[in-house]
């Protein structure tokens, strides 16, 4: 009877362990997604900023743009900058299965 419950428990706490794994393995990609997609450090006055291909890798992900010192046009997932010189900050955040996860992203604008 002993032995029975003992492996019924360590069955438990192995299969608690492999689903906390896979958890939080896909959260790491989650944030290596966000850290690692191609967006540019340097952009040009009349430029866009195109985030609709983030969406194939990660559906639920929504995002902020804070312009400082530049107007822009945000329309659907593409960043319009108009003109000035300056930074568009954006914040892309996601929930994972564990947490909420923001990354912040700067991008310079120059004429």
């Amino acid at each position: 009877m002993n032995l029975t419950l003992e492996a019924i428990s360590s069955a438990i706490v192995v299969a608690i362990g492999v689903f906390l794994a896979q958890r939080i393995h896909h959260d790491y990609k989650l944030v290596t997604i966000f850290k690692n997609y191609p967006l540019p450090q340097l952009v040009r006055s009349n430029s866009i900023i195109d985030l609709d291909k983030l969406y194939i890798f990660i559906q639920n992900f929504k995002y902020k743009v804070e312009p400082k010192g530049v107007q822009l046009k945000v329309e659907g997932n593409l960043i319009k900058i108009l003109s000035g010189v300056g930074e568009v900050d954006i914040v892309l955040e996601a929930w994972g299965y564990l947490d909420m996860y923001r990354v912040r992203r700067v991008i310079k604008v120059v004429e």
